[in-house]
């Protein structure tokens, strides 16, 4: 079979490197000392990725830089010296989630390649369009994908796909996860989880388990399917593990790629030893083969408590003993030649390539001569270099001499020139672009202050002048009669299930102008089916807005030829400027991120056409798994936009989760909800053009409540009550993450 495919395996630390190199991987991803997401990883130095990106280069391996997190705008002027030197030694691709870096780097180094993040949480062919057209060349999709959607994303968009073959497996979409973040302060968007998915909670029987821990992946029965289906890069995950993982995983997945590509028509079988032998390096809890063949299901979450199966010592003796105890070499062959009065010559070749040195004049011996035997075994000493001399041949006249210095130096020489001849044919030259740099990047801060000019004067709002609008997300028919009872809340964005589901009311023609469409959280293949029913709505309300989730979604709404505006929600992060500003040629209105402080949003510059959550119950996860088909059974009722489940923590909190049975997925919510009227004084002072309300699982009294005391609070026309709140937080406002 001719389809080449790549064995993608992770480096925590120099060793994992090696054990990945020697396990025969083609390619390794490893993390820097900056913007990784895996903080808690030992990582490499710069000078220990300039060193794996020679050695990689000399087996014709690759490696990839992790840039995988949220940047946030005082960072970011640290990026291109950070990526310059190891762009200039080779750097055969970067990992991207954050739009700002992305946008950065493929302005000032036009030669490397991008990779979207699965942290970029692409869902499907619309989403690989879009990074596609922000000039990424590969994908790295949501693991929730079934085969059939990594199939379509390959066959209409014709990217690099890259997708996990084995390993852990996040519970949320990755990307979409603030649970860590909320509960913690340690965010999973900046590398840093705690991993509290992996704790037990309490159903709504009473049972503690461990709903939100899945077992780990392991894909070795569907190579050919996924072969098959496009994928052009196997991905291992396991950054945090050691080095005996790396090399027995890489190992056996080496074994069975290269069994199927040679012959694939022979019955593709996996041996019992090679199973066990997977299943125990670092095993937690248990294997399933991921969401390639299920879109979700009790069989894939542990239930029980999680923890790491055992290796024997036989095993890891023998990982260590073939691929830790040696370094990675390649064979070299070589011709010697040396005759008095001659300089002496020593050829080397490796593969295709071939140097020839030239050293000292020899000398005629004046005692002994030195044998071929004596030159061959010289010269077959290849040092510290990555070479093993398998043939060595040596044309002497048997009266000659030089010394043993001599002949060090020549052979060190000729090394030299090998391996700078290989490097060569496997590294191309780089180009930097001139004169940019992150602060001063004119043709990005041009883009995020005069998006508007581009913009159709229909599409303008006001710019604000002191007190900001009040919108609000509106989810039940109830939410939406309480919104509407309110004149002062000027847009009021209904969910789309709301919407195409028939509990909405028949809305009187004046209220229009105040109404947009809120999208899906999560946007799949099996979501498009809803596509024409929205499409419907906006044709048929022109003055209707979009709220956008999605990088899928807003591009559907580039290809429907969306004029209408649109506003990007908090989960398209905008974490700095050049975020800020990719995002404004496709929206109108940014959402502030929720986990950036306050001087953090200030950072960010003008406040115009941006909106702040100012209440609202944080999603903290969004997840194609669903708890109340895990913990009890599916009930598939996609007639109430209100199907919520309860999971109760080791604290006695109360996580309300939300089954969205339209598409499939849930939403586990925070305890308690976000409100900020505690800061609304600092807040107007901001200069937002929006502040908004979130309700989901609110009553409509509740939301009526609540909407009359922020109405009442932004406006201060007379004197505000207490705030008809029990329990609340600030969430990030006052601490941000680190």
């Amino acid at each position: 079979m001719s389809k080449k495919v790549e064995l993608l395996a992770p480096a925590g630390d120099f060793s994992c490197f090696r054990a990945a190199i020697n396990a025969g991987a083609d390619a390794v991803y490893l993390g820097g000392d900056k913007f990784g997401a895996r903080a808690y990883a030992g990582n490499f130095t710069e000078e220990e990725i300039k060193e794996a990106l020679r050695i990689a280069h000399l087996f014709d391996r690759r490696i990839y830089l992790t840039v995988n997190t949220l940047v946030k705008e005082k960072e970011l002027h640290t990026l291109i010296p950070y990526i310059r030197p190891l762009y200039e030694a080779g750097l055969d691709g970067v990992i991207v989630q954050d739009f700002g870096v992305l946008q950065t780097l493929k302005e000032t180094f036009p030669d490397l390649a991008l990779h979207a993040s699965t942290q970029m949480t692409i869902t499907g062919v619309y989403g690989a369009a879009f990074a596609k057209n922000l000039g990424v060349c590969r994908v790295v999709p949501a693991r929730e994908l079934s085969l059939e959607e990594i199939h379509d994303i390959k066959d209409q968009t014709g990217l690099e796909i890259e997708a996990f073959i084995h390993g852990a497996m996040c519970y949320a979409y990755s990307g979409q996860c603030l649970l860590s973040s909320v509960i913690g302060g340690r965010s999973g968007n900046r590398g840093r989880c705690a991993g509290p998915c992996r704790l037990p909670y309490t159903d709504e029987k009473g049972q503690t388990l461990y709903p939100l821990s899945l077992k780990d992946m392991y894909t070795l029965p569907l190579i050919p399917k996924l072969i098959d289906a496009g994928v052009d890069s196997f991905k291992i995950e396991g950054r945090m593990k050691a080095p005996e993982y790396v090399a027995g995983v890489t190992a056996i997945y080496r074994k069975y790629i290269d069994s199927y590509l040679a012959d694939p028509q022979k019955p593709y079988q996996i041996a019992r030893q090679d199973e066990e032998l997977l299943r125990s390096l670092y095993t937690r809890t248990d294997l399933c083969s991921g969401y390639y063949e299920q879109h979700n299901g009790r069989s894939m979450v542990t239930i029980k408590e999680p923890g790491y199966s055992g290796s024997s010592q036989t095993t890891f003796e023998t990982i260590r003993e073939e691929y830790l105890s040696r370094t990675p070499s390649l064979p070299v062959y070589g011709q010697a030649y040396i005759h008095a009065n001659r300089p002496a010559c020593l050829t080397l070749s490796c593969a295709d390539a071939t140097v020839t040195a030239e050293g000292e004049t020899v000398s005629p011996a004046v005692n002994r001569p030195l044998t071929a035997v004596e030159l061959k075994s010289r010269f077959e000493k290849m040092g510290d270099t990555v070479f093993a001399a398998k043939r060595m041949e040596v044309d002497t006249d048997n009266v000659s001499f030089l010394p043993v210095k001599a002949l060090n130096a020549l052979r060190r020489q000729a090394c030299a020139m090998l391996e700078q001849e290989i490097l060569q044919r496997n590294v191309r030259p780089r180009e930097i672009a001139a004169g940019i740099n992150v602060t001063d990047n004119k043709i990005l801060l041009a883009a995020a202050e005069n998006i508007d000019s581009d913009n159709n004067a229909d599409n303008r709002e006001t710019v604000n002048t002191g007190i900001p609008a009040l919108n609000a997300v509106v989810m039940t028919a109830g939410q939406l009669a309480a919104a509407l009872s309110f004149p002062e809340m000027k847009r009021i964005y209904i969910d789309a299930d709301l919407l195409t589901g028939g509990e909405l009311p028949v809305l009187p023609e004046e209220t229009e102008g105040r109404l947009g469409l809120a999208l899906p959280h999560i946007l799949r293949k099996r979501s498009y089916r809803y596509l024409p029913a929205y499409q419907k709505t906006l044709e048929e309300h022109s003055r209707y807005v979009v709220l956008a989730r999605t990088p899928e979604e807003l591009q559907w709404l580039t290809n429907i030829d969306y004029k209408g505006r649109i506003i990007a929600d908090y989960t398209l992060y905008a974490w700095n400027r050049p975020a800020s500003a990719l995002l404004r040629r496709f929206v109108n209105t940014i959402t502030l991120p929720v986990e950036l402080n306050r001087k953090e949003l200030s950072d960010l510059g003008r406040f115009e056409e941006k909106e702040l959550l100012i209440y609202g119950r944080l999603p903290l996860m969004y997840s194609a798994n669903c708890i109340r088909r895990t913990t009890d059974k599916c009930i598939r009722n996609t007639a109430s936009t209100q199907n919520i489940y309860r999971l109760t923590d080791r604290y006695k909190n109360i996580f309300p989760v939300l089954q969205n049975c339209h598409h499939c997925y849930n939403i586990l919510y925070n305890t308690v909800p976000l409100s900020l009227h505690g800061r609304l004084a600092e807040i107007k002072n901001m200069g937002c053009s929006a502040c908004r309300m979130d309700f989901t699982t609110e009553t409509e009294t509740e939301a009526r409540a609540l909407m009359e005391y922020y109405v009442k609070a932004l406006r201060q026309a007379e004197p505000i009550p207490e705030a008809p709140l029990k329990d609340f937080t600030n969430g990030h406002y006052k601490r941000g993450v680190e």
